[in-house]
């Protein structure tokens, strides 16, 4: 009886070694997927610690330093001296923003290059958590063709309107009544009008109407002499395609009176995107699709203290495929993968929007069920009956795919701890992982 026992145990350590192993292979994926994006990102892209020690950096922001990465890595923003004496106290600033998980920016630094030259800079900073390490991610993006523009505009309109009209960036001039004085080439490119469209609009018809309200008080700021030092907004162009911008706006003043303002801007829309990537790299599984390991704390502390207000309890299923191990052993991973992708798929179909899914490890999965009671079982049973249905008419196996599932709810007035209601997920679904194999045998 022993030996039986003991071959059980290696059995089981054996396939415990199997599921770590596939769980570090889609993590490297998900790796890779991040470094690829964060390398090639169009701006200086950075990680630092609490502390401003510089733990990567890409190819941008190599250029931008003028340091190599091997240069920048290990070392604090402080020993390499990219800030006058006059900046350290804002850098600061925003670490200490950064470690109460705030994110900062926009912010203008100056740095000091390696070679000794300065470039101005716009930086964003935003805090992350990577494994166990709370870090930073700073986007820094050069703003130097910016700068030149605008002191180019405060000099003479009429000297640089060749300059302005070749720009890569959006500029326009508008008068107080809202209809445009001037275009240049690269505003009519970007949101497709003519010039003699042009004449016909208003700024009104080019800003986005969920725009309308922040760009009528930043316009009405403007004129008024108060200094606006960014703006964000969102334009639509004239196939109504929505297009993200950011920039400065001025006002021309004549005699105290406002004579036009003028702005410059740029399309963001594809930053937006790659930052929105980035994010989402970092809070879901690539495989999936839906939340991994990462989000989770954030998650679920966001829903305690919703709970917590409103009184409101939480429902909680933990999932784990069956015969999982055999999939890979007889069909390959290949087939593990669409099946995990399956069931995901099933999960998302058959909660709500609210309803939190997570890949909680190989292959189980926790779903959050906030506002939640008596419904967490009626839930688990539409899941089943989903996937035994689906095992009906789109089998991907030789043998039908189920789960294991493990249903628990919490009430703000309960004495056990998220952590221990997992626990007790948990255990609940390995008894019913358990009985399942009975039953199967």
């Amino acid at each position: 009886m022993q030996d039986i026992d003991e071959m059980e145990d290696v059995r089981q350590l054996r396939e415990r070694v199997s599921e770590l192993e596939q769980v570090n292979a889609r993590l490297q994926g998900s790796k890779e997927k991040f470094e690829m994006l964060f390398e090639y990102a169009p701006d200086g892209y950075y990680l630092s610690d609490l502390k401003g020690t510089f733990i990567n950096g890409n190819k941008a922001a190599e250029a931008i330093t003028g340091y190599r990465r091997e240069e920048l890595i290990g070392k604090s923003f402080l020993k390499l001296k990219l800030l006058s004496a006059k900046q350290l106290p804002i850098a600061a600033g925003l670490l200490a923003k950064n470690a109460l998980g705030k994110s900062t920016g926009p912010d203008e630094l100056t740095l000091k290059r390696k070679d000794g030259s300065t470039v101005p800079i716009e930086i964003r900073t935003h805090p992350v958590r990577i494994g166990e390490q709370r870090l930073v991610l700073g986007i820094a993006r050069d703003i130097s063709a910016r700068r030149h523009a605008e002191a180019a505009l405060y000099e003479s309109e009429e000297r640089f309107r060749d300059l302005f009209e070749n720009a890569h960036d959006i500029i326009q001039s508008v008068g107080p009544d809202g209809h445009f004085q001037y275009v240049n080439r690269a505003w009519l490119a970007t949101l497709g009008y003519t010039r003699n469209d042009v004449a016909k609009l208003t700024l009104w018809d080019v800003v986005h109407p969920d725009s309308h309200d922040h760009c009528r008080e930043v316009f009405q700021a403007v004129l008024s002499g108060r200094e606006t030092d960014h703006v964000e907004a969102t334009f639509v162009s004239k196939d109504n395609k929505k297009i993200l911008v950011e920039g400065n706006i001025s006002c021309r003043f004549k005699e105290g009176k406002a004579v036009a303002t003028r702005g410059i801007f740029r399309d963001v829309t594809q930053r937006k995107e790659y930052e929105e990537r980035l994010a989402a790299l970092a809070r879901h599984d690539s495989l999936t699709g839906v939340y991994n390991r990462h989000a989770l704390t954030e998650l679920v502390d966001r829903e305690v203290e919703r709970s917590n207000r409103y009184n409101h309890p939480i429902g909680v299923l933990l999932i784990d495929v069956n015969r999982f191990k055999e999939v890979n052993d007889r069909f390959g991973h290949a087939m593990g993968d669409k099946v995990l992708q399956a069931v995901a798929t099933i999960l998302q179909h058959n909660v709500r929007n609210s309803d939190i899914v997570v890949r909680y490890g190989g292959d189980e999965f926790l779903i959050i069920l906030p506002e939640t009671n008596g419904e967490t079982d009626l839930v688990k049973e539409r899941i089943l009956a989903e996937v035994a249905h689906r095992n009906e008419t789109n089998p991907l196996l030789e043998f039908p795919v189920t789960l294991a599932i493990g249903s628990v709810h919490w009430s703000p007035d309960s004495d056990q701890s998220m952590e221990q209601v997992f626990a007790e997920a948990d255990k609940l679904m390995y008894e019913d992982k358990r009985n399942s194999s009975a039953t199967q045998t």
